[in-house]
């Protein structure tokens, strides 16, 4: 009896050990190696189609590729029907292309000429990954190697063909669990302003080397690789090359910055200030545990598997030391990253900020069109490109200035 009194009690005592043990598994996992995406499996059916909801109710086309602008669509069209049934918006349409395989053709019912003309096209979808051609946008598939020593991979969608001289050009990184997709929603009206674009996998990510990712560490060497391989261009101008980064890409462009003074610019899109601080908050709101109690176990496995210290990582003392223009985006709902770590950013930075809130948003929300127009405006002004992007009607957000002044 007693023996089995003295084994229950082992159990019991050991629960709780085995518990926080696989929460530290799995916390470092999260850090080192979330899932990850990769633009060789994502084909998928598509019409060549990018739609808008208008606020009249209309269901409006933003851009046709083929197969649709072949069949005769254009941007302007307003859709009316989908194979007979009304569209309701264009989440619908693009809920109707998915159910189908590729090759189901679709009868689009359209309006052309300010409503007066009626169309009617039928467009069969084609089955093929993600890509720039999605958006008309030119591109080259590229490889380089990284200062890291690992080959990285990505887009390269080069400068309008009607820019005049040498293009200022951005090299964009993408979140932790993420690839370089996450750039194309910016990427057409950066490429009308005039700019060359370089959109990388990080090494551990997509279709670069690696198996690991440092939340910024590593991937800012990525980043400074890009900027090498970008000035090499010949239709680059060395002299006007900016950063952008989205959360832990975010935070590379920081640390990039910080130690390379050819990024004139920066576009941030939610990064945190203090990996340490943001590990505590995540385990206090996901696992409802005082941090203390893993912290320090998780950080330490996460450090060891990718090999640097989770400690070190501290943006916020870094960005004092960026003297360049920066444009820092964090939605007032981000769930992962909370907005205080986007104001901290906005405060400790050694030159002037574009503060914007997204309301509503969270940490991956999708950026409404505003977002696009507010970049490309944004690095028009910094890098001196084709400016007509802001005669789109971008709002101008006032910027303010971070603690250290002006450069």
């Amino acid at each position: 009896m007693r023996g089995r009194l003295s084994g229950l009690a082992i159990l019991l005592m050991a629960a709780p050990l085995a518990g926080s043990a696989y929460l530290v598994i799995r916390g470092s996992s999260e850090i080192v190696s979330p899932p990850r995406p990769r633009i060789s499996e994502s084909a998928r059916a598509v019409v060549g189609v990018e739609l808008r909801d208008d606020p009249d109710g209309a269901v409006v086309v933003e851009r046709a590729v083929p197969p649709a602008s072949t069949a005769g669509l254009r941007p302007g069209d307003r859709i009316v029907r989908l194979d007979g049934a009304p569209v309701l918006s264009a989440e619908a349409v693009a809920r109707a292309v998915r159910r189908e395989p590729a090759g189901h053709t679709f009868r689009f019912e359209a309006r052309r000429a300010g409503g007066q003309v009626g169309i009617l096209v039928e467009v069969s979808s084609k089955s093929r990954p993600v890509s720039p051609a999605d958006l008309g946008l030119p591109f080259e598939e590229v490889s380089l190697a990284s200062r890291s020593g690992l080959l990285l991979r990505g887009w390269y969608v080069p400068p309008p063909e009607a820019g005049s001289g040498r293009a200022p050009a951005i090299a964009y990184g993408h979140g932790n669990g993420a690839d370089r997709r996450s750039w194309l929603r910016a990427a057409p009206e950066v490429h009308e302003a005039g700019l060359a674009q370089l959109l990388l996998d990080f090494s551990g990510r997509g279709e670069s080397e690696g198996e690991v990712v440092t939340l910024g560490a590593n991937e800012s060497l990525d980043l400074r690789s890009a900027l090498d391989w970008l000035e090499r261009r010949p239709e680059v101008d060395p002299d006007r090359l900016a950063l952008a980064g989205h959360s832990m890409g975010a935070v590379a462009a920081i640390l990039a910055a910080a130690e390379d003074p050819r990024a004139r610019a920066l576009v941030l899109d939610s990064p945190f200030a203090d990996l340490a601080r943001l590990v505590d908050e995540t385990i206090a709101a996901r696992y409802h545990v005082p941090p203390a109690l893993l912290r320090g176990p998780v950080l330490a496995l996460a450090g060891w598997r990718a090999g640097y210290d989770p400690y070190r990582l501290r943006p916020v003392e870094a960005i004092p030391r960026v003297r360049v223009p920066i444009l820092l985006f964090h939605g007032d709902r981000d769930e992962e990253v909370g907005i205080h770590h986007g104001e901290a950013l906005r405060d400790a930075a050694g030159g002037p900020v574009t503060w914007v809130v997204l309301e509503g948003l969270g940490h991956n929300s999708r950026r409404p069109a505003a977002y696009s127009r507010k970049v490309a405006c944004f690095l028009a002004d910094t890098l001196g490109a084709d400016r007509h992007a802001c005669a789109a009607g971008a709002e101008r957000p006032q910027a303010t200035v971070g603690r250290r002044g002006s450069p």
